[in-house]
């Protein structure tokens, strides 16, 4: 994984079971392009995780690219040190919350679990506002360079979040971005830039970003969910909801075929 992030910017879509996680499968191979499947804290204990990896694995091997599985915004280390056992690709702890001290020593915690499996380690510096999984932030808590400087200095994390006027969720108006702190990172470390709060954001947006510095991961996550209600009111629109006749199948395809179209769509703004 951390080779393919060396060459270039990754898209990483949020999915929850086989379905979502075909769908993007599909849109990446149609595209010729390698995806990040990423799971949440929340969504991960719910799933059958090996069944889930096993699929997913083997299925794009079939479509001849390669679909990472990373575990999302988590701050319980009994999920992270479960999914580092059942060979999830990388792991994001969030201890952003936490003063730099107690973020840099849990984030610690977690490299040497995970390095040792040979896992990477995403972690946060500064909150980014919005909703993730239930974790609700209400505003924005930036980190100050040097805040950024000590964490990127005294961990050796794989991957790094910073809040830079994104925002998980839909936006209600064009982002403010600050793209001198991406230089910034950039300029003092080599590690991999994530974008949280991909979703929303418009074309011309996401393609800068993606050809910005340092930044090799962008996420997505609030667009595959509408989505997935656009299958289900497209469904409803031609009456594959009705009780006469009803096929699951018909509306699981809907469902799919609003997601690939999304999901494909999205991975050609940064090819």
């Amino acid at each position: 994984m951390i080779s393919d992030l060396n060459k270039k910017c990754l898209l990483a879509f949020n999915i929850w079971d086989v379905n979502s996680a075909k769908a993007v499968i599909d849109a990446a191979s149609k595209r010729n392009t390698n995806v990040i499947l990423q799971t949440s804290s929340g969504i991960y204990q719910q799933m059958d995780v090996k069944e889930t990896r096993s699929f997913i694995k083997g299925y794009a091997k079939r479509k001849k690219i390669n679909a990472y599985l990373h575990l999302d915004h988590c701050k319980d280390l009994n999920v992270i040190e479960n999914a580092i056992l059942m060979e999830w690709d990388s792991v994001m702890i969030d201890a952003s919350d936490l003063n730099i001290e107690e973020n840099i020593r849990r984030t610690n915690q977690i490299i040497e679990l995970a390095h040792h499996a040979n896992i990477l380690v995403e972690a946060e510096v500064g909150q980014i506002k919005g909703t993730e999984d239930n974790i609700k932030i209400q505003e924005h808590s930036i980190a100050s360079r040097n805040e950024i400087k000590r964490f990127l200095m005294e961990t050796n994390v794989d991957m790094i979040a910073v809040a830079f006027g994104n925002a998980h969720g839909m936006y209600k108006g064009k982002p403010i971005l600050d793209y001198n702190l991406i230089h910034f990172v950039a300029e003092i470390s080599k590690t991999p830039f994530v974008v949280h709060g991909g979703s929303g954001m418009a074309d011309e947006e996401i393609h800068k970003l993606s050809q910005t510095d340092n930044v090799k991961k962008i996420n997505i996550s609030t667009e595959v969910k509408l989505a997935y209600r656009k299958g289900i009111l497209n469904s409803l629109k031609e009456g594959l909801l009705e009780e006469e006749e009803f096929q699951a199948s018909r509306v699981e395809q809907s469902i799919y075929d609003a997601i690939y179209q999304m999901a494909y769509h999205k991975l050609g703004i940064i090819i």
